[in-house]
């Protein structure tokens, strides 16, 4: 007879034995239930709605845990919101705001705690995971409360990368996670890229697969880990291609040059190219898209009458806008690391539009450039090099302007309808056990094993 050690009953005798139980042959699925997790709302992590997209086209049942925000971004994210839950998505939205206001408030205390102690002693789990963002918690209170079976948990965002190993801890299912950007680069903070650094390279290999948006993105995470991983997997954010037209009748007289972002603010190298386009307005036309921040406003484009500016739109609707112009600006001033070997979504969707591309010569840029050279240029865009940058675009005018329909069908075959065939390939890749699906298991949110 077994000892029975004091505080053990028959059912700890039992799960000793059960997996030799267990059939020899176990059954084995497809894909069929997925959970999203995000720190974002959908209007502003595109990647994440056509992930969703992708799912629901698929036949799979689909749940999203993410956040709500009550800013420019409001309208756009209802319309999608809409969009998911006409075609059945569950949604578990978050207020990103203040209220309630208790469980923001201890998001935030845990927050700098964590950060504070991150500095002295080691730090682990979601503890980690909370000094790097608040809405960790958040994040885990939610899903703590999700109940329903899932085979596979997809994170976006760096404070979704510990909650996306609990779900799937909690699930007893499979769990993966997209980089859109280099995040232990982001910022200027360096405790917080140093503890989400730590975080990636504890949690990234407990992944069953991880998709990279740019190259260079990949091999930097690699070099932080120190290894590879067969199912690392490199997905571009290209857009689907239905979302773009070809070029509209354009004006001759002048080249119409465009720059967008979420937000038309500081630090984004406008404060080093409009001073040059200035002198140049007999020429060039330019038109700013997106979010105009009051300050930036009141200090700087105010002083440069010229600019022409547009509010923002939803994501369609600015595809087929960038239609009318020819030249598109991917100036980024370097500002983090990140910045710096990043594919950014406005160099992707100039290049899906046809335009011609002037981007500042940051490593991404280059190594982009270098895949798809009729597209655009990389070059240094300081203030004592800015001009030269205009004149050599203003040299090129005629080329540029006529060259438009053959870049808009050189990039037609680069869209997301292709890079969804990679994700396809690791979803499918990843058959589950079906028995699963009645396990479920409380969260054990301390865990890290």
């Amino acid at each position: 007879m077994l000892p029975v050690a004091k505080g053990y009953g028959i059912k700890s005798i039992i799960a000793v034995f059960r997996p030799c139980c267990r059939p020899f042959n176990p059954k084995f699925a497809d894909i069929n239930s997925v959970l999203f997790i995000s720190t974002l709302n959908f209007a502003t992590n595109p990647r994440l709605v056509k992930e969703v997209r992708l799912a629901l086209q698929q036949g799979h049942h689909v749940e999203v845990v993410c956040f709500e925000f009550d800013n420019w971004s409001f309208p756009f994210n209802q319309q999608i919101k809409n969009e998911f839950k006409e075609n059945g998505v569950i949604l578990h939205i978050i207020p990103g705001g203040r209220k309630p206001f208790l469980p923001w408030a201890v998001s935030v205390f845990l927050e700098l705690f964590f950060r504070v102690i991150g500095r002295v002693i080691p730090i682990k789990g979601w503890m980690l995971s909370q000094a790097v963002t608040r809405r960790t918690m958040l994040l885990l209170r939610k899903v703590n409360c999700i109940n329903g079976n899932f085979d596979l948990v997809i994170g976006h965002n760096p404070g979704a990368l510990y909650p996306t190993w609990a779900a799937s801890q909690k699930f007893s299912c499979k769990c993966g996670f997209d980089v859109e950007d280099y995040h232990p680069g982001e910022g200027d903070n360096m405790n917080v890229q140093k503890l989400t650094r730590e975080l990636m390279n504890t949690f990234l290999p407990k992944m069953e697969y991880v998709s990279f948006a740019a190259p260079l993105m990949k091999t930097k995470t690699i070099d932080d880990i120190g290894f590879d991983n067969i199912n690392w997997i490199e997905v571009y954010n290209f857009f689907s291609k239905e979302e773009f037209v070809a070029a509209a009748n354009i004006s001759k007289d002048k080249l119409r040059i465009v720059w967008f972002s979420q937000n038309v603010n500081f630090k984004r190298g406008l404060e080093q190219i409009i001073p040059v386009l200035e002198k140049y307005t007999e020429s060039i036309e330019l038109t700013l898209i997106g979010n105009r921040k009051e300050e930036f406003f009141n200090s700087f484009l105010s002083k440069y009458p010229f600019v022409k500016y547009m509010p923002p739109m939803d994501q369609q609707s600015l595809h087929k806008q960038l239609s009318a112009f020819d030249i598109g600006l991917a100036i980024e001033p370097g500002k983090d690391y990140n910045n710096i070997i990043a594919w950014s979504n406005k160099l992707l969707t100039y290049f899906q539009c046809g335009l011609f591309v002037l981007a500042s010569d940051t490593p991404a840029h280059k190594d982009f450039f270098e895949k798809f050279p009729q597209h655009g240029v990389a070059l240094p865009l300081q203030n004592e090099n800015a001009a030269g940058a205009i004149e050599k675009l203003l040299d090129m005018k005629e080329s540029i302007q006529s060259g438009r329909e053959d870049r808009y069908s050189a990039a037609s075959s680069q869209c997301w309808e292709e890079e969804a065939k990679k994700l396809l390939e690791v979803w499918k890749s990843l058959r589950v056990r079906t028995e699963h699906r009645i396990n479920q298991k409380p969260m054990k949110i301390g865990r890290v094993d």
